[in-house]
């Protein structure tokens, strides 16, 4: 590939669809479908190579993922000449399932990096509470009987803002031992029953809504916390607990991560610093 250009591409995309986001030899991944439709709209021989903000696993959904890519600079020609990127990314949603879309495509600078350029990273967890599953849910929300003590899980989540050692919440990664901290900043931690009034009508139960703001995220941390508050929720363990647990900085006592199926990446920030590296202005993608 001769003379390149960086784009800055937002993603979204039903997880449950794919074996996550990361390319894989002989897997459906979302990296996978969106590379090789670039590769087909740019005339590239090879797809490119993805960089995101916030890899996401297997049933992981995402509304606001961000990812950069180099592309042929200029863009093939179509029929009306050289595509604007509105025009760019309609012609790369066309090749694509309805699982995964571009909402916006733009060149950016080639200082600016999808995942070193990311100041914050936010999540949402949905749970259903309610004995019967809700089949419009199934893939969006995790299924819990409940009945949940919402504010108990409020205000217990909300010891994790600041920065602590994560250990407790977070698969280690390779090369690193049980020892070694996992020091993450949480800038938001909140839980909260979904207006009815905003949302779908259920036919039974509540809609739970929890969600984690922070510098960064590592593996399985979300998921971890959920399954921690939906068990304090449920009465089996205290706010106390789930402070004496992270204090342990071992997952040997914690309760089993939620599901992948209730989690979605909602928003990833850039601060000026980014739009320096980049010279155009970058905007917080937020839900």
């Amino acid at each position: 590939m001769g003379a390149t250009q960086r784009w800055r591409l937002d993603l979204a995309y039903r997880g449950t669809a794919f074996h996550g986001f990361a390319a894989q030899p002989s897997l459906r991944t979302v990296a996978g479908d969106v590379a090789a439709a670039l590769a087909t709209i740019t005339r590239l021989e090879e797809p490119p190579r993805l960089t995101c903000a916030g890899r996401t696993d297997a049933g992981v959904h995402a509304t606001a993922q961000v990812v950069h890519v180099d592309l042929p600079d200029p863009l093939p020609e179509g029929h009306g000449g050289t595509p604007t990127p509105e025009q760019f990314a309609h012609n790369v949603n066309r090749l694509l399932a309805n699982d995964v879309s571009i909402i916006a495509a733009r060149p950016v600078g080639s200082g600016f990096d999808a995942r070193y350029s990311a100041r914050w990273r936010r999540y949402r967890y949905l749970i259903h509470e309610s004995s019967a599953g809700d089949p419009l849910l199934s893939e969006l929300a995790w299924t819990v009987p409940g009945p949940l003590d919402v504010r108990a899980m409020h205000q217990a989540i909300g010891s994790l803002i600041g920065s602590h050692d994560f250990r407790a919440f977070c698969r280690r990664a390779p090369g690193t031992t049980k020892l070694d901290p996992i020091v993450r900043v949480v800038t938001h931690a909140s839980v909260r029953v979904v207006d009815p009034s905003g949302a779908m009508d259920l036919p039974s139960g509540r809609l739970v809504r929890v969600e984690l703001q922070a510098s960064s995220f590592c593996h399985q941390m979300v998921r971890s916390i959920v399954g921690q508050v939906v068990d304090l929720g449920l009465g089996n363990s205290t706010g106390a607990d789930l402070v004496a647990l992270m204090a342990t900085g071992s997952r040997v006592t914690a309760v089993r991560p939620a599901p992948s199926h209730g989690l979605c990446l909602i928003g990833v920030g850039y601060d000026h610093e980014a739009e320096q590296a980049t010279g155009l202005p970058i905007r917080a993608v937020a839900p």
